[in-house]
């Protein structure tokens, strides 16, 4: 019997390709885009409460309810949904597409 200090010989992970570093990206966006639907579920499913738009509007002070809507809607907006498109942009961008936008770039620039 293999004493605890002996261990089996793993083989070492994958090397990060771009092929492999594009679709991990992909993947990514899928489980950000996950996050999304749930904090959605979230945002549809709880009640607001009556005096919303005065706690918003700074009349009241904010109660849990209304921090959670507003959390909520900050970060699908400032912070996840940007956060899908970058990172699906970049799964499946191409060299020569960002060769056609730094020339691009390079033409902005001159004028």
């Amino acid at each position: 019997m293999p004493s605890s200090h002996e261990s089996t010989p793993t083989s070492p992970p994958p090397a990060w390709t771009v092929a492999r570093a594009q679709a991990a990206l992909g993947d990514a966006a899928c489980q950000v885009l996950a996050a999304v639907d749930l904090l959605e579920e979230v945002y549809r499913g709880l009640p607001p409460p009556a005096d919303l738009a005065d706690r918003q509007e700074g009349r009241k002070a904010y109660d849990v309810a209304t921090d959670i809507l507003a959390t909520i809607e900050c970060v699908l907006e400032d912070d996840l949904r940007p956060a899908i498109q970058t990172l699906q942009r970049s799964s499946q961008v191409t060299d020569a597409e960002l060769e056609r936008q730094f020339q691009d770039w390079r033409k902005r620039r001159r004028l």
